[in-house]
C-alpha cells in the first residue's frame, strides 16, 4: 500500500488502487478482494434496475481504492465531499484540471473489509445535505465500518468523514465511485 498525494492533515491512511486484473510480484490479490471489486464495478446496473434517478449515463472506473487506516487512534479523513463542484473561475484552471478526476463522480460505493464484529471505530461519518440556505448538519450519523457492509450515497452532496480506529485491528475500506451526469 502506498500513500496518497494529500497532505497528511486531511487524511492518513494507505491506499492501493486495485483492477481485476491485477498482479504484482507475489501473485494476485486472491479471488475474495478481485470478488467484492467486481461487485462495486457493478453498482451502475443496480442503480438503472432500481430506476435511481439523481443521476445517469454510468461510466465505470476499471479499478477501485483500497484504504487501510491504522488501529492507533490517529488515522482520520477529514470532512468533505467525493465530487468536486466548484467552476474553473473558482478554482483557477490548473487546480480545475487537476481535479477532473473528481468532477465526474455521482455515486459513491463504499465496501467494508474488517470483521463482522467489528467495534473498534473507524466510524463514517455523514453529513445530512441541506439545499442552499439551509445551513450545515455539524451533528451528523455515524457509521459503523462492520465487515459486509455497504454504503452507497450521492458523491456531490453527501459530506462524509472517517474517525479515528483503535484496538488490534487496521479498518479496511474498499471504495469504488461511479462517473455519470447529474441531473
Amino acid at each position: 500500500m502506498a500513500n496518497h498525494l494529500n497532505d497528511c492533515d486531511v487524511r492518513q491512511d494507505h491506499i492501493l488502487s486495485i483492477r481485476e486484473s491485477d498482479t504484482y510480484e507475489h501473485g494476485n490479490h486472491g479471488d475474495a478482494l478481485i470478488h467484492c471489486v467486481k461487485l462495486l464495478r457493478g453498482i451502475p446496473f443496480l442503480l438503472n434496475k432500481f430506476q435511481y434517478t439523481a443521476s445517469h449515463s454510468y461510466l465505470v472506473p476499471k479499478q477501485c481504492q483500497l484504504a487501510r487506516y491504522k488501529s492507533d487512534g490517529s488515522s482520520i479523513y477529514v470532512r468533505h465531499l467525493d465530487r468536486c463542484n466548484l467552476s474553473m473561475n473558482e478554482m483557477g484552471v490548473v487546480e480545475f484540471l487537476r481535479a477532473s478526476d473528481y468532477r465526474g463522480r455521482v455515486v459513491t460505493a463504499i465496501l467494508y473489509l474488517n470483521k463482522s464484529d467489528w467495534d473498534s471505530g473507524g466510524e463514517l461519518r455523514v453529513f445530512n445535505h441541506r439545499e442552499e440556505g439551509g445551513g450545515r448538519d455539524e451533528k451528523g450519523i455515524d457509521i459503523l465500518p462492520t465487515g459486509g457492509k455497504l454504503i452507497l450515497f450521492d458523491s456531490s452532496k453527501v459530506e462524509h468523514q472517517v474517525l479515528a480506529s483503535h484496538g488490534n485491528d487496521p479498518r479496511y475500506a474498499l471504495t469504488c465511485w461511479v462517473n455519470g451526469t447529474l441531473k
